[in-house]
């Protein structure tokens, strides 16, 4: 339990988690470990509690603190370095061929970004007077369906 409690401990620092979640997670830890070592406790001398037990409970917990525990920190603490390290470096080996990629497509990018907007001006050049004229034209054949407006 030591070695876990370790690892979720040197986790929550290496993430910075605040306070309110630092807390929940503390007593949510306390809780499954509790429930796991009544279960040992329970499969071991079913359910005959005696004192030597949380004895020997803190004894472990006592001894584990005092000679593994810094090492096992150090240990996950490095361990947490290299992951870092390793996702730094896979992320770089993505970021390349990708900046590659995107070099490599400026050029035919911005040709086509130019045929564009050609056949767009060409477009507009060809169809809006046209347009125009056939939208100003059925606006004249509909006032000439409409009876004149008697003003008076």
């Amino acid at each position: 339990m030591g070695l876990v409690f370790d690892f979720y401990r040197t986790f929550r620092h290496w993430q910075g988690l605040g306070r309110a979640l630092t807390f929940v997670g503390d007593v949510l830890f306390s809780l499954v470990a509790l429930l796991i070592l009544f279960r040992f406790f329970e499969r071991a001398n079913a359910l005959a509690f005696r004192f030597y037990i949380i004895w020997g409970s803190l004894l472990g917990l006592v001894l584990y603190l005092r000679l593994i525990s810094s090492f096992s920190v150090r240990c996950f603490f490095g361990f947490y370095r290299v992951m870092k390290y390793l996702a730094d470096l896979l992320c770089m080996w993505v970021k390349i061929p990708i900046g590659g990629l995107v070099l490599i497509m400026r050029p035919p990018y911005a040709i086509l970004l130019w045929f564009s907007m050609l056949i767009y001006r060409i477009g507009e050049l060809i169809l809006v007077e046209p347009i125009s004229r056939i939208k100003k034209s059925v606006k004249e054949w509909w006032n000439r369906l409409l009876p004149p407006k008697i003003n008076g």
